[in-house]
């Protein structure tokens, strides 16, 4: 009586990191890394550039609402769909830039999550005691709110609106709560009995 708990408790990570298969969520992700490649030409053309947000965000609600219907088979989107995410947003920060010569100091506030969560991964890979745990990588209703942000700001940016700079530093605060809630996540993980 006691094994099959525990054993079903392992079962289910390993499952979930082993799984190779593409389902609907995740090639809804997968659709934001060519729109991330397209955004970068387009973005001194600030209409056809808004139509390349609008699908990109259109497909990161659309990837999470269908993996929240049937959680079973998201185990693959778990870490694909930030992935995506940042891909996108990197290449939108480099088409701003290039095209629209859009100031650092707005542009890089933009990046703080992925700054941060880059800073946690370096942790993660260097300390050797963190090196064999398994993260957790759904989603948080934070991070959802810093690509939001990114999105509106990315917006304000093409049309050289003012509410840009606010925005970018709404995504630094957001990012910067966001990164905490992932490195606690991280912290809870890591006490986890079962992380050793």
């Amino acid at each position: 009586m006691t094994h099959a708990p525990k054993n079903h408790l392992a079962r289910r990570p390993q499952r979930g990191y082993t799984s190779h298969k593409l389902n609907l969520p995740d090639l809804l992700s997968l659709v934001r890394v060519p729109l991330g490649v397209a955004f970068v030409p387009l973005a001194g053309r600030p209409p056809a550039a808004l139509a390349v947000l609008a699908i990109a965000a259109v497909s990161d609600m659309l990837d999470g609402w269908l993996a929240r219907r049937k959680p079973q088979r998201v185990a693959l989107g778990e870490w694909l769909d930030p992935v995506c995410d940042k891909f996108f947003i990197i290449a939108v920060i480099v088409g701003l830039y290039l095209s629209q010569h859009a100031p650092l100091e707005t542009l890089l506030p933009i990046l703080t999550r992925e700054i941060a969560i880059l800073v946690l991964f370096l942790v993660h890979r260097l300390v050797p005691s963190l090196r064999s745990i398994r993260y957790d990588y759904r989603a948080h209703v934070l991070g959802k709110a810093v690509t939001a942000a990114q999105f509106l700001a990315a917006a304000a940016l093409l049309f050289t609106h003012p509410a840009a700079r606010y925005l970018a530093w709404l995504c630094a605060l957001l990012g910067l709560l966001c990164a905490g809630v992932y490195a606690r996540r991280g912290h809870v993980v890591a006490r986890r009995p079962s992380a050793s």
